[in-house]
């Protein structure tokens, strides 16, 4: 998630295919990442995040500010997966925020969810520069969250492979996210 991102609100309210498109291509896989956070299952999050941003696209009339496209985005995907979650017994109701400034007071760890969803965004974006061996194991460790033995299981490399392929990975980050603010907090 490149942090010189800009928009032309009055293209995208008018409904310019470009303008939308560009959104769409900065937003979407953080907000995917976002959704996973909290339904854990990478199918229902690309449906909600594809979700939100139809839902955007419905209402881009009445956005006046790029970061009203984002605080759009966050709350109607965090609502929908809160639904979701509903759906599936597993949460009480509750009534919900609409106002994104609201929000990050009613519940402070969304705000800390989507600065960390951010974060991965940026790493994902050097991550896809990296060789496909550090790409897998850097992404079934870190992002996914998976023990040695598991990256062992499903990628065939040995123990001491996916040791050597994390470490060259991690340092590759380190070096071309050193002056990214949320890599620092992260490494902190």
């Amino acid at each position: 998630m490149s942090p010189h991102f800009t928009v032309n609100i009055n293209q995208f309210n008018t409904g310019d295919r470009k303008a939308f498109d560009g959104v769409y291509r900065y937003y979407s896989r953080a907000l995917q990442h976002f959704a996973f956070s909290y339904v854990h299952d990478w199918g229902v999050a690309e449906e909600i995040a594809s979700d939100s941003m139809l839902k955007l696209w419905r209402n881009r009339e009445r956005i006046t500010t790029a970061q009203q496209i984002k605080a759009f985005l966050y709350i109607a995907t965090r609502n929908a997966c809160i639904d979701n979650i509903r759906s599936s017994s597993k949460l009480p109701t509750a009534k919900l925020s609409e106002d994104i400034k609201d929000l990050f007071k009613e519940e402070p760890e969304v705000y800390n969810r989507i600065l960390y969803i951010e974060l991965l965004q940026q790493i994902e974006d050097v991550v896809e520069k990296l060789p496909s061996s550090q790409q897998t194991v850097f992404r079934k460790s870190v992002i996914e969250g998976k023990t040695t033995h598991e990256i062992v299981s499903e990628t065939g490399m040995t123990e001491s492979s996916v040791f050597v392929q994390k470490s060259k990975a991690l340092t590759t980050l380190r070096r071309l996210l050193k002056n990214s603010f949320l890599f620092l907090l992260w490494v902190s």
